[in-house]
């Protein structure tokens, strides 16, 4: 199993963000490192996300697939 060294994930947060984080992980019940692990693997396994990156490989393929080609009476 891999898992994610703590420095490549970390991010600065103000005193402000750092409290919010902390009443938000109380308010849930879990300590900080839960609270934050879950909300990181929420975000990258956010459905709407998954939705925007296959609509972009749809779209991308109907316009190969549907581009009109001008080049017909040249023949």
């Amino acid at each position: 199993m891999y898992v994610a060294r703590v420095s490549a994930l970390a991010v600065p947060l103000t005193a402000a963000e750092q409290n919010q984080v902390y009443r938000a992980a109380e308010a849930a019940g879990k300590d900080v490192d839960e609270f934050m692990r879950d909300a990181v693997l929420a975000a990258a396994n956010d459905p709407l996300l998954a939705a925007l990156e296959q609509a972009v490989e749809t779209v991308t393929a109907r316009a190969q697939a549907d581009r009109v080609r001008h080049d017909y009476a040249t023949d």
